[in-house]
């Protein structure tokens, strides 16, 4: 994790910690339980290729979104872990657009709250760059500092 950011939905276009100003390819999906909101994990064009190439598969697509599924599975695993309750993550998706019309898509508010990690994933000797979101309504928020707050002491 190379740096962390969070921002109003409403205030993402001006603040908000994006990978690209262009289209991106990513997986993007729900979260349920704890902490219910949206989740993805986007990467530029090329390291998008990269991405799905690791696979090993004659069907880069499907590689791309299993392995973003997978990923993202595990996020939501260590978020489960730090609230110590249930979250699921299901619905995923590939997703071609802008970051912020990828979050338009999903019809939240513009308070949602948009926690963001610019993330370096090395995996079978490779290096990508990526970009993941996590989209949460900010009464959730309490919960979630608690829940770090936790964790660290």
């Amino acid at each position: 994790m190379l740096e962390v950011r969070a921002t109003s939905l409403g205030d993402f276009g001006e603040h908000g910690l994006r990978l690209s100003e262009d289209l991106v390819a990513g997986v993007i999906g729900r979260l349920d339980g704890a902490m219910p909101g949206s989740l993805n994990v986007v990467f530029e064009p090329e390291d998008a290729l990269v991405w799905a190439q690791m696979g090993d598969s004659d069907r880069p697509l499907e590689t791309f979104v299993s392995m973003g599924t997978e990923f993202l599975e595990g996020l939501t695993v260590a978020l489960a872990e730090i609230l110590q309750s249930e979250c699921s993550f299901r619905d995923a998706e590939l997703c071609e657009d802008s970051e912020l019309a990828m979050f338009v898509k999903t019809h939240a508010p513009s308070d949602t709250l948009v926690f963001s990690l610019r993330l370096r994933i090395l995996s079978r000797d490779e290096a990508v760059s990526a970009v993941s979101h996590l989209l949460i309504e900010p009464k959730y928020l309490a919960q979630l500092f608690s829940a770090l707050s936790t964790a660290v002491h």
